[in-house]
């Protein structure tokens, strides 16, 4: 199970010496740029089998086509990206709404085949399998010495 690892940020301490200063402290000295992805990320969960990993992330309010799976150096990277615009007119009134939403994460990924990695996307739920790589047994011989 080693194998696969999420790549997670900046972890918020916690324990019986947390408190209030420890909370302001995180929260000012994190760059306002910086995404807040952690408060509302995607949840997942991992299994692994004999042959295989499962990875089963929840992504509510996406549609498939909005959804993207990426494998390169080892690091499987799951994102999501919606952009919706409603435009509502009344009278003299003119109103415009837009939603977006941007989740991604990655995944070391180590020791699977790339060839059978299938996905699926399914009630707001993505479930990729992950087989792995059969290990070939060695053979042992003897080495004649000339």
């Amino acid at each position: 199970m080693y194998n696969i690892v999420p790549k997670r940020g900046n972890l918020v301490r916690r324990g019986s010496d947390y408190d209030v200063f420890d909370m302001m402290d995180n929260f000012f000295n994190r760059s306002f740029f910086e995404p807040a992805t952690y408060m509302a990320g995607m949840k997942t969960d991992i299994r692994q089998t004999d042959n295989e990993y499962i990875i089963e992330a929840e992504l509510p309010g996406f549609d498939k086509k909005d959804i993207k799976l990426e494998l390169k150096n080892n690091y499987l990277t799951i994102s999501a990206n919606k952009e919706e615009e409603n435009e509502e007119k009344t009278e003299n009134y003119l109103r415009r709404e837009r939603k977006a939403g941007k989740v991604c994460r990655s995944f070391y990924v180590e020791g699977i085949d790339q060839n059978d990695i299938n996905a699926k996307y399914e009630n707001g739920i993505l479930a990729i399998t992950l087989p792995k790589k059969q290990r070939e047994e060695e053979v042992e011989s003897n080495i004649e010495i000339k």
